[in-house]
């Protein structure tokens, strides 16, 4: 049988215990409190999001505006054109459907503009929240760290921004603290029926944001490390294998869908090609250009001259190409693939070097301008040494193997941008994970200087 010793809660003898264990400090909350404190945040968030930030547009050096083709292509459907960029265009695969469908849905009710995709972003972060809420307990036992992680959440800065931009991060965020609270679960109870169904999330996940899709492949070695003889290890493979036709079933419409289109396999959408062609470009040329967001115009204009080369005929030049048929939309996709796969072969160092740059600053710290990255350290600093200083507290108390598997999804998230394009906007899929044990370290750190400056209690009554 498969155990997964990491993921079950330890018995432990009182709540006393549990306190001293998990994160030494007292519960004050009760539901109720819980719950008012958690409604005034997102009263914050809103306010930040629908009044604040959108006037903030000509000092802040952040796009606030819902773009990345979401708006077009969800624009087209609630006109009934079709899943298009444009009305005059063929179909697209450049996005995958999940996002586009909702804010087509937001655009039917509200109208098109900025502000029904940013309510909409809010009430998935609530959600999103009270999921992290649920996740944080689970792992540490403490209503107060899963408390105080929410409201991190809520009202870190990274949130904010990415809700008024209403891109995709909030769906996804939601749908990867779903599925990684349903995985607990599948885990400690090791039923068939929890697996598939968390892969029929993930699945769903996967036709949000595609970069979740192959989280499996890091599961997979875990639970086999993790599980008790070959038994245990068949039966491994075996959830895997739910979890895995849940996944499948989740996204085959896309799938079909697009073979019917192209008649290929594409399973998520075509824009692995811009990514690893502006990852390389913006590799190459950052320092000469001293801006992100100039270096992606650069990378666009290569792109747009590529396109030129191969006889395609699109529209757009900034940044994205359009084509006017899905055949034209995979050559150019796979065009950029092979140009990027041919000089990294050609030249290993190149692909090292930005890896690494990659992962160890941009996917943490780069921003649009220079006055970005500078914002986004001073937010993410703080943020990541207070996760190494919980992940420290848990490792001291024997329960770092609770967040073994979050942990495998914060390494996973970087490693998956590491080859293509990296910045600061990205680290937004893993933040709320890391908000879990910097609320631990918070606790921890007030229990400390609570005890150091307690008052001593009397051991009898005072004298008369």
């Amino acid at each position: 049988m498969l155990q997964a010793p990491q993921l079950a809660a330890p018995k432990l003898r009182d709540a006393d215990d549990a306190t001293r264990l998990l994160a030494p400090v007292h519960t004050y909350f009760n539901r109720k409190l819980a719950l008012t404190f958690l409604v005034a945040a997102l009263i914050v968030n809103a306010l930040a999001v629908l009044v604040v930030l959108p006037r903030t547009t000509g000092t802040l050096d952040y796009s606030l505006q819902i773009g990345d083709l979401y708006d077009l292509i969800g624009k087209n459907l609630a006109e009934g054109h079709g899943y298009r960029v444009d009305a005059n265009m063929g179909e697209t695969m450049l996005r995958e459907p999940g996002y586009p469908l909702l804010v087509a849905a937001v655009f039917k009710v509200a109208g098109y503009g900025n502000q029904g995709p940013r309510l909409l972003c809010i009430l998935l972060t609530f959600a999103a929240a009270l999921t992290l809420l649920r996740l944080a307990r689970r792992v540490t036992g403490d209503k107060t760290v899963a408390l105080t992680a929410a409201l991190l959440f809520l009202l870190y800065p990274g949130t904010l921004i990415a809700e008024a931009r209403a891109g995709n991060e909030m769906p996804c965020i939601l749908g990867m603290l779903l599925f990684m609270l349903l995985l607990y679960r599948a885990a400690e109870e090791g039923r068939l029926v929890l697996y598939a169904v968390a892969g029929l999330l993930l699945g769903i996940v996967a036709l949000v944001r595609g970069e979740v899709l192959l989280f499996p492949l890091f599961l997979l070695p875990y639970f086999l490390i993790t599980s008790k003889g070959w038994g245990g290890r068949r039966k491994a493979l075996l959830r895997m294998a739910a979890l895995a036709v849940g996944t499948v079933t989740a996204m085959s419409p896309w799938i079909v869908r697009n073979y019917l289109l192209v008649h290929k396999f594409v399973p998520t959408a075509t824009l692995s090609g811009v990514a690893a062609q502006e990852g390389l470009y913006t590799c190459e040329h950052l320092p000469e250009y001293g801006s992100f967001a100039l270096a992606q115009r650069g990378a666009g204009r290569e792109r747009a001259e590529i396109a030129r080369q191969l006889g395609l005929p699109f529209e757009g030049s900034y940044y994205y190409q359009v084509f006017y048929t899905p055949q034209d939309e995979l050559e150019f996709n796979s065009a950029l693939l092979q140009r990027v796969s041919h000089e990294y072969r050609r030249d290993p160092g190149v692909l090292v070097g930005c890896a690494a740059s990659n992962l160890l600053f941009k996917f943490w710290f780069l921003g649009k301008t220079p006055k970005a990255t500078q914002g986004n350290m001073l937010t993410q600093l703080p943020l990541l040494a207070l996760a190494l200083g919980g992940l420290v507290v848990l490792a001291k108390r024997g329960l770092l193997a609770k967040m073994a598997v979050i942990l495998l999804y914060v390494l996973y998230v970087p490693m998956v941008h590491a080859e293509i394009i990296a910045h600061a906007r990205h680290s937004m899929l893993i933040a709320p994970f890391l908000f879990i044990p910097a609320a631990v370290f918070l606790a921890w750190t007030w229990h400390a200087v609570q005890m150091k400056y307690r008052r001593p209690q009397p051991r009898g009554p005072y004298p008369a």
